[in-house]
């Protein structure tokens, strides 16, 4: 069994916390919200990449990873559905057709499609199918580099190994980019991936290359602090240059990749603190990416507006935003230590 790594509990358990108040309404531009939602996805697949080992047999690694993902993503669905018709509801005052119950469904088949005929159950599930589909990529594209460095070199060379997904990377860069100007359509797990490729294959590198495998509370405090202002700098940029698309695209991947490194030297200089509720959390990170937005509504259509008359159209400030997202993830705990001894497949592991 492979020794846990104390700062990356820390990196997943933080991440998607984060993410929980990110979902929740609040204004335009509101801080520090706006701040993380640029590069808390980008945390996210670094994360998974970090953690992703390099397999060669692509009929055991897709039952892995169907078992990981395939299924928590069907789950997961399917407890949203009861939840979709009870907020339908509760907005129109009647049940929905068939044609309207049936457009839910057909948009977790088309993972998460929103169009004419289809719309998003539980739409932060993409993340698992973007990743289910980012794993099979990048086994795929290291067994075509290996062909192609066979076939160059006659042997094994990992830089033309790296050349198919190095190019997808930068593919998804250019899709991204393609989309925001309005050349490409929205879809989460298109969209999801063409911009957060390049950090899944980034965290993967660097799992390879040992970056990030010691920690110095100095060193990493330093690089925190540089690594931070550098990030806010270039997000203040960013978002004052909108007008600019040019400018505006330019300075986005920079502005996450900083966000990115400051959030891992904030992690490593947690590493000294071990905790066994944070690697709960860790394990449990299928259950906050499934449930989180189900339980943000239920608070908000079943507690709030009922009980305090707070409408659902409610815009959030920040400050209470962070609360209701510290209101679920304290909730979602004992759920997260029920699914481990009793439905590991919850969590995407095996019983």
């Amino acid at each position: 069994m492979n020794e846990r790594i104390n700062w990356m509990d820390w990196a997943k358990f933080l991440a998607v916390a984060l993410v929980i108040p990110v979902h929740i309404p609040q204004a335009l531009g509101a801080q520090p919200v706006t701040y993380f939602e640029v590069f808390l996805l980008a945390c996210l697949m670094f994360n998974a990449g970090y953690l992703k080992k390099e397999r060669t047999n692509l009929r055991e690694e897709f039952k892995k990873y169907w078992n990981q993902l395939g299924i928590p993503y069907i789950i997961y669905n399917i407890l949203f559905y009861p939840y979709w018709l009870i907020r339908f509801y509760s907005e129109h005052g009647t049940m929905p057709t068939l044609a309207e119950s049936l457009r839910p469904i057909y948009g977790t088949l088309l993972l998460q499609a929103n169009n004419h005929f289809a719309e998003e159950l539980n739409p932060v599930t993409w993340f698992i199918a973007a990743l289910f589909i980012m794993h099979l990529l990048l086994d795929c594209c290291l067994i075509g580099g290996t062909i192609l460095s066979d076939t160059i070199f006659h042997k094994k060379n990992w830089i033309i190994r790296t050349v198919p997904i190095g190019l997808l990377s930068l593919l998804g860069m250019g899709i991204y980019v393609a989309h925001k100007a309005g050349y490409v359509p929205a879809h989460f797990v298109v969209i999801g991936i063409a911009k957060s490729l390049v950090f899944y294959y980034m965290g993967f590198l660097c799992r390879r290359y040992h970056a990030f495998e010691t920690c110095n509370f100095k060193k990493d405090l330093g690089w925190f602090v540089i690594t931070l202002i550098i990030s806010i700098i270039l997000f203040d940029y960013h978002a004052g240059c909108e007008e600019n698309f040019t400018m505006h695209m330019i300075s986005y991947f920079p502005a996450v990749l900083f966000g990115l490194l400051a959030f891992i030297y904030f992690c490593k200089l947690l590493n000294g603190i071990r905790s066994k509720i944070v690697i709960n959390y860790s394990n449990g990170t299928m259950a906050f990416i499934g449930l989180h937005w189900m339980m943000v509504g239920l608070i908000r259509y079943g507690i709030l507006k009922p009980i305090f008359h707070v409408s659902t159209d409610y815009i959030y400030t920040p400050l209470e935003a962070y609360g209701l997202g510290l209101l679920v993830t304290i909730l979602l705990y004992p759920l997260i230590l029920f699914f481990q001894t009793k439905m590991p497949w919850m969590l995407g592991k095996r019983s």
